[in-house]
């Protein structure tokens, strides 16, 4: 149970990141906006950012209520988590405290249109010795109303064959 301390750090504006396959995919995502405010999910071109998927997960952003699902996680977050992610929502993958500042967070990125770095302990318990750091940036079919983010998380002290 939370003890009311942030589970997550987060920083908005200049993102000052650790990890360089975060710094390449929010590169990337502001390139890819060009002059519109947010870029949309088909600028989003996988072969382009082959050595990121790895790292990146796309979320759909439904309305009424509003939720977040994963469209996609890529290989680094299910091999760490050691479960699929995919096709689940917040509530669903993860523990109800961290659970809760994801959404938090996220709901600002969608509100707000604008990249959040976050970064803290792993969620899993009895792995919380783990650290990780993340992105997440807002997209849009119209430049007006997000529908989904695109980010990505890395755990720097796992190393993968």
């Amino acid at each position: 149970m939370n003890s009311g301390k942030s589970l997550i750090a987060v920083e908005w504006g200049t993102l000052n990141f650790q990890e360089p396959v975060l710094q390449q995919l929010h590169e990337y995502w502001y390139r890819k906006r060009g002059t519109r405010t947010l870029p949309a999910r088909p600028d989003i071109d996988a072969a382009e950012i082959p050595a990121l998927l790895p790292y990146i997960f796309v979320i759909d952003v439904l309305e009424n209520p509003r939720n977040f699902r994963f469209r996609v996680a890529g290989t680094h977050l299910r091999e760490a988590l050691g479960e699929e992610l995919t096709g689940r929502y917040i509530a669903d993958a993860f523990p109800p405290d961290f659970g809760g500042e994801v959404n938090a967070i996220w709901n600002q990125v969608v509100d707000q249109k604008a990249p959040v770095r976050g970064w803290g302990d792993l969620w899993v318990p009895g792995r919380e010795f783990l650290k990780w750091e993340g992105l997440a940036m807002p997209l849009s079919s119209d430049d007006q109303s997000v529908n989904m983010l695109l980010g990505g998380i890395a755990f720097p002290h796992i190393v993968y064959k």
